[in-house]
């Protein structure tokens, strides 16, 4: 019973990080491309939270791909 939880939560983090970076993107720091902007400025208020979106989105289909993993190895 508990490979049933496994997988639906991690099928869960996988589709809800899978739509994040789809409205979001890949992030850009993973790439080694972020824009820059003026210290302080609105834009660079704007790059870091959109690419702290990107990050958690992310990390949240890592998660669900390594939950879903484990149900199927126990």
């Amino acid at each position: 019973m508990e490979d049933f939880w496994l997988q639906a939560v991690g099928l869960g983090l996988i589709f809800q990080g899978a739509l994040i970076i789809w409205v979001g993107g890949f992030p850009l720091s993973l790439r080694g491309a972020l824009p820059s902007a003026e210290k302080d400025s609105p834009e660079a208020f704007g790059i870091f939270w959109i690419e702290q979106y990107r990050l958690i989105g992310f990390t949240l289909t890592l998660l669900g791909l390594g939950l879903f993993m484990l149900s199927l190895l126990g």
